[in-house]
């Protein structure tokens, strides 16, 4: 009969969950890794390696004249950048938005801009009180203005801006010296009249110039300045307007009119159509700001059939490209643009264009792109020292960058080097 042997003992199990445990500290040694990595910005989150813009310009209503043109210097920035490699190695985004020259419209896509496209930086707006609620939108969401065209002096103000805000154009604060200074000291006149449209750019810009113009001896006439509704605010005539600037003893030898084309073409309409009843009405000089500044829009549009106004004396002031002031490259930038859009570039086309490259620099600099990294690296792109950039060289801007080097942006419109409160130091001209 065979020997029956006990069975062998069974291998022993290892220690319940010990193969788990190893598992789960060594995947939570690994988030951790990740998670400080993320946080120590070695990797960045997607959203904040990629750059996304807004624009905020008035496509319709009384700036529809520049707005469009406006956005096409913004978009011929940003296809430069991405055909040259993009922000942070990705295309940047754009996202576009028009305000209709309306304060609240301005708002309602700002926000828009900010809540579904989560944008990091937004440029515009086109005219000042719309910057004026775009930037309370801005500063509240941590998401970076900067205007090409918005020149009133009320946002050289950090408690107003918080910081969140920049300009490629130059402040009114010049441009009502340049205009009262020119009136008074190079076209000697005495006494001047003003008017100005009703909302921030109007407003502040009439006050700026009556204040210089005193400044420099001269008289602010009775009923100046005067503050109109504009064209697109349901205004159809200015005749009672004029009697009040004009029909005022002693009268203005010249009158400053801050506005916008459509405003400036009835003023004018109601002008020439009075002063066939007034004579006094004829001795009136004109000097006109820069938002009215507008060759199809205004000067076309008083000159050519059915009004065939004589312009020939009409004078204005301008942003000094216009008077030849520009940046080195601002030759062969126009004519890219031409190019590109077929039709020269107007009023504040490169100032656009050159916010957008500004935006796209200093969040390259920064290496992310979010409101904050362009909020703390604008100035440091946009003024000396460091190696010259110009339009159309991003490839150049990306190979200084990397090597650690600093870059000093000198735009179409000119140098656009920025002070603390968001100003570049760039002037007015005056056209004739």
């Amino acid at each position: 009969m065979e020997e029956q042997k006990a069975p062998e003992a069974p291998p022993a199990a290892p220690a319940k969950g010990k193969g788990m445990w190893i598992g789960i500290v060594v995947v939570a040694i690994v988030v951790i890794i990740l998670l400080a990595a993320v946080l120590g910005g070695l990797f960045g989150t997607p959203e904040e390696q990629t750059l996304k813009v807004g624009t905020v310009l008035s496509i319709t209503g009384g700036l529809a004249a520049f707005g469009m043109k406006n956005r096409w210097g913004v978009i011929m920035a940003i296809d430069e950048i991405n055909a040259a490699g993009g922000v942070l190695g990705r295309p940047v985004e754009m996202f576009h938005q028009n305000d209709d020259t309306k304060a609240d419209t301005a708002r309602s896509v700002a926000t828009t801009l900010v809540s579904q496209n989560r944008v990091d930086a937004i440029i515009g707006a086109t005219g000042s009180g719309q910057c004026s609620t775009v930037i309370e939108v801005a500063k509240a969401n941590r998401v970076f203005e900067i205007s090409g065209s918005c020149t009133s002096p009320k946002f050289s103000n950090e408690t107003l801006t918080g910081g969140w805000w920049a300009r490629t154009a130059p402040s009114d604060a010049l441009q009502g010296v340049v205009a009262a200074s020119f009136a008074r000291t190079n076209l000697s006149h005495q006494r001047a009249g003003v008017f100005g449209i009703n909302n921030a750019y109007g407003v502040a810009l009439a006050n700026v110039f009556a204040d210089n113009f005193a400044r420099f001896g001269g008289t602010i006439t009775a009923g100046s300045p005067r503050i109109i509704t504009d064209v697109q605010g349901g205004e159809t005539d200015y005749t009672t307007d004029l009697i009040a600037v004009l029909n005022v003893d002693p009268a203005p030898q010249i009158v400053y009119v801050v506005a916008y084309p459509p405003d400036g073409v009835l003023l004018i309409k109601d002008w020439e159509r009075g002063r066939q009843t007034r004579s006094a009405w004829n001795n009136t000089v004109w000097l006109f700001s820069e938002g009215v500044f507008d060759q199809t829009g205004f000067l076309d549009a008083l000159s050519g059939a059915p009004n065939s106004f004589n312009i020939s004396a009409y004078q204005g002031t301008a942003p000094s490209a216009f008077g030849g002031l520009t940046g080195p490259d601002y030759d062969d930038w126009a004519a890219d643009y031409q190019t590109r859009w077929t039709t020269a570039p107007g009023l504040f086309d490169d100032n656009n264009y050159d916010a957008a490259y500004l935006v796209a620099l200093a969040a390259e600099k920064a290496g992310t792109a979010t409101g904050t990294a362009i909020k703390d690296n604008i100035q440091s792109v946009a003024n000396p020292p460091g190696t010259k950039i110009f339009p159309g060289e991003w490839a150049k801007a990306l190979t200084e960058l990397a090597a650690g080097r600093e870059i000093d942006y000198e735009g179409a419109s000119g140098s656009v080097n920025i002070d603390d409160l968001g100003d570049p130091s760039s002037g007015y001209i005056v056209w004739g």
